[in-house]
Formats: structure tokens, C-alpha cells, sequence
């Protein structure tokens, strides 16, 4: 081999390192572009994957709170029933007592005017007697 030969060699050599040195440039640019688009795309549908989760998660929280809010609104009308129910019952037991009360005291009641009634009878008569025996004549002595 001549030194022309290796020179021609080198110079091939050479070349085809530079042109494999492009070609790995150019493949790892290409690559890098390709990693980017599919990292950008994978971010578009990442947020928007997040998007909508998000947006599930409101629904599904304003739907709890909506549907909470109507339990609660049931049960406090529910206790208020109840309570006024309750209120109206006691009302009822005290009036069911002061009427068996006035009852009893109006029977006694009775009973002791119908005495006083006999009683004053009673005491007109004897006065009436008094005052026959005060007002009439004497008889001479």
C-alpha cells in the first residue's frame, strides 16, 4: 500500500466518521424532537386528564353537599315535627289534669255551697224565731 492508498483511506475514513457523526447528529435531533412532541402531548393529555378529574371531583362534591343539605333540611323539619307534636301533647296531659283538678274542686266546691245554702236556711229560721219571740207582746205580770 502506498501512502497515497492511505491517505485515500484516511480521507474515507474521515469522511465517513463525519458523515456518521452528521447522521448521529441529525438522529439524535430527530430523536429529541420526537421525545419533545410525545413529552408535549403527553403534558396536553395529562392536563387535560387532570382537567376533567377536577372537574369530576367539584361535581361530584357539589353533588354530596346538595344531596347533604337536603338530608339535613329533612331532619330538621322532621325534629321540628316531632317537637311541635310533643309540645301539643303536654299541652294536652296539662289540660287532661287541670280538668280532672277543677272537676274534683268543683264537686267540692258544690257540696259545700249546698251546706252553706242548708246551713244559711238553718240560721234564717232560728233568727226568724228569735225575732218572733223578741217582738211579741209580754204578758203582764
Amino acid at each position: 500500500m502506498t501512502p497515497e492508498d492511505l491517505a485515500q483511506i484516511a480521507a474515507v475514513v474521515t469522511a465517513s466518521e463525519q458523515r456518521t457523526a452528521a447522521a448521529a447528529a441529525a438522529s439524535e435531533q430527530r430523536t429529541a424532537d420526537v421525545i419533545q412532541t410525545a413529552v408535549t402531548a403527553s403534558e396536553q393529555r395529562t392536563a387535560a386528564a387532570v382537567a376533567a378529574s377536577e372537574q369530576r371531583t367539584a361535581d361530584t362534591i357539589q353533588t354530596a353537599v346538595t344531596a347533604s343539605e337536603q338530608r339535613t333540611s329533612a331532619a330538621i323539619q322532621t325534629a321540628k315535627d316531632q317537637t311541635v307534636e310533643a309540645m301539643r301533647d303536654m299541652q294536652t296531659e296539662i289540660l287532661r289534669g287541670l280538668e280532672a283538678f277543677a272537676r274534683g274542686n268543683f264537686a267540692r266546691m258544690h257540696r259545700l255551697e249546698t251546706s252553706d245554702a242548708d246551713t244559711n236556711a238553718r240560721i234564717t229560721a232560728l233568727e226568724e224565731r228569735v225575732l218572733m219571740l223578741e217582738t211579741r207582746p209580754r204578758p203582764p205580770q
